[in-house]
């Protein structure tokens, strides 16, 4: 099991720059960040050029503009229960 954290971002479209302020304090090397819902339709290249492993779920991915998409990692359904798996420790922010 991963000792890192693995952070599900499942906040409105409005919250979600005020989640993204958050994990730029929280989140720590080693930490993964899986945006989703509409939460993904917010993001921007820039919001997450700080973290090193961004997602978001393959169905949702039509929601970013290429540059954004070039920096996020797309997960299927079968690879994002594997990555649930591998983590001890998730925290769902909505």
């Amino acid at each position: 099991m991963n000792p890192s954290t693995l952070y599900l971002v499942q906040s409105s479209y409005h919250a979600t720059p005020k989640i993204i302020d958050e994990l730029s304090h929280l989140f720590q090397a080693g930490d993964q960040i899986v945006f989703m819902g509409d939460s993904v339709a917010q993001l921007s290249a820039e919001m997450i050029r700080s973290f090193e492993s961004v997602s978001c779920l393959s169905i949702e991915k039509d929601l970013l503009d290429t540059d954004t998409l070039a920096q996020i990692n797309v997960l299927d359904y079968d690879q994002f229960t594997d990555l649930i798996l591998t983590f001890n420790r998730c925290i769902s922010l909505k």
